[in-house]
């Protein structure tokens, strides 16, 4: 009840902190496990708590939870439901989430934008094929299933496996 209120109180600060750690969490996971690194890479890290807590934690919430809301009204059935998912899938994720990915990696890890174009094109098509796979389904239950405030944290759980698939696609 309390973490749900937080959420309710501080949707932003609260998006934010659980989806930095949880970007941690799923990159240390996937250098240490999924790669079998001997040492992480700190930078790449740091790289995907930063995109997590921004995007994921801030950025969906205002995409989901205010933006979608206004645009497409409270989700009442298919007819409200299917346009969320439809956007999640053609607009947000190929040109908002991956380029904010791809920017925050390539800026943190390699110090320059450069490459940041270049790089999304080269790896939408990959990435495209395994959203496909998890996330139409994950939208479906965050839209009828999931209260509005516990939205990010859902979200959040699902894509504690989805960044470690990011992750290990991307490096």
């Amino acid at each position: 009840v309390r973490y749900r209120s937080m959420h309710k109180a501080y949707p932003l600060s609260m998006g934010f902190a659980v989806c930095c750690a949880k970007g941690v969490v799923a990159d240390y996971l996937a250098q240490k496990f999924v790669e079998d690194r001997d040492e992480v890479d700190r930078r790449r890290i740091l790289a995907m708590a930063l995109f997590s807590g921004s995007f994921c934690g801030c950025g969906y919430h205002v995409i989901f939870n205010v933006v979608f809301e206004r645009v497409f009204g409270p989700t009442m059935g298919i007819a409200t439901l299917l346009p969320r998912v439809v956007a999640d899938a053609v607009v947000v994720f190929p040109f908002m989430y991956m380029p904010t990915f791809v920017f925050w990696d390539e800026a943190i890890r390699f110090g320059t934008l450069a490459h940041t174009y270049a790089r999304w094109r080269s790896e939408i098509g990959g990435s495209m094929r395994e959203y496909v796979k998890i996330w139409p389904v994950a939208m479906i239950c965050t839209f009828t299933l999931v209260p509005l405030e516990l939205r990010t944290s859902f979200i959040a759980g699902v894509s504690l496996c989805w960044l470690v698939v990011l992750s290990v696609l991307s490096h």
